[in-house]
């Protein structure tokens, strides 16, 4: 299993749960809303300033789904090219 992280801007939710990994015809993820942060996009701290917020995605996930994911989120970043989407692989393995 793969650790996968996205975070995007709060506007991208619905895209990202319709690409969501299925187990047993249910999707499998863990989601936090209102995630503040600054990236490549530009900041998103909840205030009168900047007030965008992010969410953030959390997939454990085998490298076969994680593939597809992959092609999806690269879909969504040319179907929305000015809002932050970010993603991250993490492959450690710890022995338990």
């Amino acid at each position: 299993m793969i650790k996968f992280e996205i975070i995007a801007n709060q506007a991208l939710e619905r895209p990202l749960m319709e690409i969501m990994p299925l187990r047993d015809g249910k999707p499998c993820y863990t989601m936090l809303k209102q995630v503040d942060g600054a990236g490549y996009s530009g900041w998103c701290m909840g205030n009168d300033v900047w007030p965008e917020e992010n969410i953030m995605f959390i997939l454990y996930i085998d490298e076969e789904k994680l593939e597809i994911i992959k092609e999806r989120i690269q879909e969504l970043r040319k179907r929305f090219p000015l809002l932050g989407l970010a993603a991250f692989e993490h492959t450690g393995i710890v022995e338990v």
